[in-house]
């Protein structure tokens, strides 16, 4: 497909843009030919020297000697054409795929999430061209954020293909290799920025801070130049009205008596928020926020009262993928929901089964509850706080690659099916240079009633590396009995238990004992210093977004726990 091609082209031209400011700033200080070359050679060298792949680096930025910012960003374009022409459009590879039903459906995955892809790359572009070097460490999260986004994207697109058969899957990255070792080289120098200032000599460029630790309060007069003035005014006002644009009502007491027809209402990437008030009642629908639904609000009468649900599942409704399972999926940014119920009511013989999967960036849910059983809640990509929240279910109920932080939540292990063992996370990190994780903080880990008797034969653990460098932190939380001394279990072989990172801090409860936990390389011991680094300040930049919503929260480690 043509947007393929794009993709390549995006994330080389976003590559190129960075090496275009350094050697643009390089050019001033150079008068003559050979030395403008030398010094396109050296910024070259400097950008691909922290990336995994430099020859895929060298190849799309090296082929002109020259350090004209236009020749070089005309360079980058034309590698990226090479590179990616006719990758699913006139891919004989795809068209011998498709053949297969299986197959069709997972194509279908993969032109949506490469279709957000897209949209990361450009948004990434759009901001580095705003803004000089001086200034990249304050919109650095953001940079990361999309292209962390647009990596999993691509991953998803080879996910949907390994539910088919592992050749498919294994073609399928043979047809995204290049554009994810673009994408993969460009998060590289972006965490590699430190250096590569401090070895070209780049004037005006201070500390570049990659962590986030110095973060602190935000006041309106230091808020980061990013922020745009709707969001700015969003930070400044007073918590969120929550008077509603739309009310649904299943007794027809609202406008509309489905959530699907309140959502036809929704602007096209409105900057204000679009409140739906869902009341109580029980609504079996589909529902897809799209990326053009931006600011969407959903407020429900209570989770138990107001309950969206569907049963659409992996073992049911074949040819049906995993990511397409979903009672509800959210596409459109800055989306949040309060007070409402996520079902997925497949059951354990269904398999995969999403009741909530959030893509979008600035997810944030409160007082929801997510019932399931695999593949309950599905933390796609790009950043989410999940507060106040209930979770239930079996196998990897809380999984995916997202920024995501879990706060005060209860996570329910249920009843599995028949030889079933349970996991409460799957994270989905597949890239050094990605910032996603999945952190548990406060939250309480327990057992639903009818799982305490069957606790020692369908074994519960903390959860399983689903990639080969998958994160998780669990910190402050309850971990009660129904958890296995040994934590963590291996997903597939031997992915991921020597190259996750996999840390607990400050937990507490009979099941927060560490000693017997599996003997992983990826098990990290962290002390206070590191767990800071995991609180929603300094992880989510969670105050440049979250207090606008009215949603309460601790954006430091919980106090009093």
């Amino acid at each position: 497909m043509a947007n393929n091609a794009i993709i390549g082209i995006c994330a080389v031209f976003l590559v190129a843009m960075v090496v275009a400011v350094v050697v643009g700033v390089t050019h001033i200080k150079n008068k003559n030919d050979g030395e403008e070359i030398s010094s396109s050679n050296k910024a070259v060298q400097a950008l691909c020297q922290p990336t995994n792949y430099k020859e895929t680096c060298q190849k799309s930025l090296a082929s002109s000697n020259s350090s004209d910012v236009k020749e070089l960003i005309r360079t980058g374009f034309q590698a990226g054409l090479v590179e990616i022409k006719n990758v699913l459009a006139h891919s004989v590879t795809v068209q011998e795929l498709i053949k297969d039903e299986n197959n069709k459906a997972a194509l279908g995955v993969c032109q949506e999430v490469l279709d957000l892809a897209i949209d990361d790359f450009q948004k990434s572009f759009d901001m580095l061209g705003e803004y000089d070097m001086s200034k990249i460490g304050k919109y650095l999260l953001e940079l990361k954020t999309w292209l962390s986004g647009a990596f999993t994207s691509q991953q998803t697109c080879i996910d949907s293909f390994a539910q088919s058969s592992n050749e498919s899957s294994q073609k399928m990255q043979s047809i995204l290799k290049t554009s994810m070792e673009i994408t993969s080289n460009a998060l590289a120098m972006l965490n590699g920025l430190s250096t590569i200032v401090k070895e070209l000599n780049i004037p005006n460029v201070g500390n570049i801070d990659t962590t986030g630790v110095n973060r602190k309060l935000l006041s309106a007069e230091d808020m980061p130049e990013w922020i745009s003035q709707a969001d700015r005014k969003l930070l400044q006002a007073k918590p969120m009205d929550l008077k509603p644009n739309v009310v649904v009502a299943k007794d027809g007491s609202g406008k509309y008596d489905t959530i699907n027809k309140a959502l036809a209402e929704v602007p096209v990437k409105s900057p204000d928020r679009f409140v739906i008030h869902i009341k109580a009642g029980t609504y079996k629908e589909k529902i897809n926020v799209t990326k053009q639904m931006t600011n969407v609000v959903f407020i429900g009468d209570g989770p138990t009262k107001t309950i969206i649900t569907n049963d659409i599942s992996v073992a049911k409704n074949p040819p049906v993928r995993t990511y397409r399972t979903a009672t509800v999926g959210v596409d459109g940014a800055s989306f949040m929901a309060k007070d409402i119920g996520f079902d997925n009511s497949a059951g354990p013989e269904g398999h995969q089964a999403v009741a909530f999967r959030a893509t979008a960036d600035k997810v944030i849910m409160f007082n929801c509850h997510f019932t399931g059983y695999q593949d309950t809640l599905y933390a796609h990509r790009e950043r989410q706080l999940y507060t106040n929240c209930l979770i239930t279910g079996t196998v990897d109920f809380i999984f995916g690659d997202a920024t995501s932080i879990f706060q005060n939540c209860m996570l329910i292990v249920r009843k599995p099916g028949p030889g079933q063992n349970c996991m409460v996370t799957a994270q989905g990190r597949n890239d050094l240079g990605t910032n996603s994780a999945i952190v548990l903080q406060n939250c309480t880990i327990s057992g639903a009633p009818d799982y305490i008797p069957v606790k020692d034969t369908n074994k519960a653990y903390l959860g399983r590396p689903w990639k080969q460098f998958a994160r998780s932190i669990i910190m402050q939380s309850q971990i009660d009995d129904i958890i296995q001394p040994e934590g963590y279990a291996p997903m597939t072989g031997t992915i991921g238990i020597d190259t996750s990172f996999i840390a607990e801090f400050g937990n507490r409860g009979p099941g927060a004992d560490t000693s017997r936990r599996v003997a992983w390389k990826g098990i990290k011991k962290i002390d206070i210093n590191e767990a800071n680094k995991w609180t929603p300040r300094v992880y989510l930049e969670s105050e440049t977004w979250i207090p606008s919503s009215g949603i309460p929260y601790s954006p430091d480690m919980v106090p009093g726990v």
